[in-house]
């Protein structure tokens, strides 16, 4: 009879721990599998984040050959987050420009495509692309605009994170789970028959619950009052996976706060690259938007269009004879007359070093020819003070109107650019009239 309770005993206890036993063998698995899954990607996503977030600031300065800029990134970079064991940008060759820490690992392909490695370090490389500004820009001093021979990529951003987190927190899961498992074996053994029969049902409800949280439910939960004995099991299951949704909402707010970032940098950065710094008028990226598209409306809703192209006159030896501050000065101040005489309507561009154009719309070729008189006859009669000293300056004017068989800016450009020169080899400080396409 003993030997029979003992054999009913171990039968219940077997009843009641197989289920618990297979119940936290699926626990295990789902959170082994899944969410370790998920911690490796959401691992992976934050490499990656921070990478493209490197390669978007590093896009301008890559641009300008501004290796002390680049070095400040990756610096800054690397200092932002200790998990991160090296930063680097390198050209479009592969040729490193800036590093923060040193990259272990054999290196990846420099093949304008994105790499992910993940052996003792997670190493994400990302190419940074160019934007959809034209090649001019800006015009170097030296005449010279930096080269891309990848045509889409200028260069990659590198980032190598360390995994030491990463297995820290797949460690503490497997702890919480074994843990867990331990339990509802405990659990099950003493509880016996009455017990095996009350778990099954919570065992299914958790296993149920834990594989939608595995398959990226995160809002499903457990019934802790369906648990029975359970309900602790189940109530730590809801409490992870309000953690887990927690921190994915984390991440998401990151991602969402860094891309927010960036796209302001590339607001402000294209917004200083139309216009001017010394004289506050539309530079030449600027000025070639706004010309296109007026040339674009003028094609389209036929309407009088005219250019001038503005030198002023040796503006070279105002600058040697009395310093650059007074060329810069001669410039604003050219600039503020040119503002006065146009309407709101017309379009200024400094498009050289001192070199001006202005656009007038719905203006023939009389009306701009009156209006670049009057922009040259007030340059001669515009004194400015250097140092205490008088500075006179003239101005040449080249005037051009569009007609139907140019299709370009740049063919306006060119007659205008023509009439300018003709002026300044007739002895400056006169106003001269393109002549129309193909005339000699």
């Amino acid at each position: 009879m003993k030997r029979h309770r003992t054999a009913i005993r171990t039968r219940l206890w077997l009843a009641a721990a197989l289920p618990a036993l297979l119940a936290a063998a699926a626990l295990l698995g789902v959170f082994l599998s899944r969410y370790s899954d998920d911690l490796t990607e959401a691992w992976q996503e934050r490499a990656r984040v921070a990478a493209l977030q490197l390669a978007g600031a590093a896009e301008f300065p890559l641009f300008a050959n501004d290796t002390e800029t680049l070095s400040r990134l990756v610096e800054a970079s690397r200092k932002g987050d200790a998990q991160l064991r090296a930063v680097a940008v390198y050209d479009a060759r592969g040729r490193q420009l800036a590093a923060a820490g040193s990259p272990e690992g054999p290196p990846l392909p420099f093949d304008q495509q994105e790499h992910v490695r993940l052996d003792r370090q997670l190493t994400v490389l990302v190419p940074i692309a160019s934007g959809t500004a034209r090649v001019d820009l800006f015009i170097e001093t030296n005449g010279a605009a930096p080269r891309n021979p990848d045509g889409g990529v200028r260069g990659y951003a590198l980032v190598q994170l360390s995994l030491d987190s990463l297995e820290q927190r797949r460690s503490e899961l497997l702890a919480w789970t074994v843990l867990a498992t331990g339990g509802a074996m405990l659990l099950a053994g003493l509880l016996s028959t009455i017990i095996a029969s009350r778990v099954t049902r919570p065992i299914g409800h958790i296993s149920q619950v834990v594989e939608s949280i595995g398959n990226g439910l995160l809002s499903a939960r457990t019934e802790p009052a369906r648990c029975g004995a359970l309900a602790e099991l189940a109530q730590g299951v809801n409490e992870m996976a309000a953690q887990v949704a927690m921190n994915q909402q984390e991440l998401r707010r990151q991602i969402d706060l860094a891309t927010g970032e960036l796209r302001q940098q590339k607001d402000a950065a294209e917004q200083a690259a139309r216009f001017d710094s010394l004289t506050q008028v539309l530079g030449r990226r600027g000025f070639t938007e706004q010309a296109e598209s007026e040339i674009q409306r003028c094609m389209r809703y036929p309407h009088a269009l005219s250019l001038i192209m503005i030198d002023i006159d040796h503006f070279k030896a105002i600058n040697d004879t009395h310093g650059h501050a007074a060329g810069d000065a001669v410039l604003l101040h050219f600039a503020q007359l040119l503002m006065r005489e146009l309407r709101e309507c017309d379009v200024v561009g400094r498009i050289g070093g001192e070199e001006f154009a202005v656009l007038l719309p719905d203006s023939g070729v009389e009306q701009a020819m009156r209006v670049a008189e009057r922009m040259r006859a007030s340059a001669v009669a515009t004194q400015i003070h250097v140092r205490g000293q008088p500075l006179n300056f003239s101005a040449s004017f080249g005037v051009a109107e569009f007609l139907p068989q140019e299709l370009t800016l740049d063919s306006l450009l060119a007659r205008a650019d023509a009439a300018l020169y003709e002026a300044k080899r007739q002895g400056r400080n006169r106003v001269l009239l393109a002549s129309p396409p193909g005339a000699a």
